[in-house]
């Protein structure tokens, strides 16, 4: 309980339902039944919605291009281990493995938990303090940068398969398969995190695309305010 208190203080917010913020940060090699997970899955929902408004608010004469690609800096992973290890989350996860579990999924957890527990008011409070806080630049988004190409280029689609997952429970390897329906090229990606895992598929298609289809490289720029 001691240290739930001192991760409260930390965070800015106390937990009127305690049960909410262990769950968000126990690991499934530790209890599977009452693991993080869900909260996780919540917690990304509320996350892309409160960064999303902030930054409509925040530039109202730009893109949406640049927009998507200025979220995206926001929430992807390694900005979100940045923010578990200002929080020193691996002080607070209950886990039986060797290796830590990923900062971010607990990040996110903790966000859905502090949705559940506080509302939004008391979330955005917390996503602005310690995620919008910081002054990031637009990061290239390949999966909507894929879209866009097959929209354009090809009127289709692409189109993202798990090819194969592996490894133990607490650190997952996922491989996925993306491809434009009705083309024969594919692209592959492999990382610890699904989300990561289809970016990297979506870029390397992307390379494979602008190397034999002339059509692509014009529409693959860095995308402006």
């Amino acid at each position: 309980m001691q240290k739930i208190r001192i991760l409260e203080k930390k965070a800015g917010y106390q937990f009127k339902k305690k049960a909410l913020l262990e769950r968000a940060l126990t690991h499934s090699s530790y209890d599977r039944d009452s693991c993080y997970e869900r909260l996780e899955f919540l917690g990304d929902i509320v996350l892309d919605a409160i960064v999303g408004i902030h930054l409509f608010k925040a530039y109202p004469d730009s893109s949406e291009s640049f927009l998507t690609d200025l979220k995206s800096a926001y929430v992807n992973s390694r900005n979100l281990h940045d923010t578990g290890m200002k929080l020193k989350l691996h002080d607070f996860i209950n886990f039986n493995n060797y290796e830590l579990p990923k900062l971010d999924d607990f990040v996110e957890a903790f966000i859905g938990a502090l949705y559940l527990d506080g509302g939004w008011k008391n979330t955005e409070k917390f996503v602005k303090k310690f995620i919008l806080s910081r002054k990031l630049e637009p990061m290239s988004n390949h999966k909507n940068i894929l879209s866009m190409v097959a929209k354009k280029c090809f009127g289709s689609i692409p189109v993202y398969t798990l090819v194969k997952e592996s490894g133990p429970s607490h650190r997952k390897v996922y491989r996925f398969k993306v491809k434009i329906l009705g083309k024969r090229y594919a692209g592959y990606g492999k990382a610890t995190c699904k989300k990561d895992a289809e970016m990297k598929a979506a870029d390397d298609l992307l390379s494979k695309l602008k190397k034999h289809v002339s059509s692509v490289a014009g529409l693959t720029g860095r995308n402006n305010p």
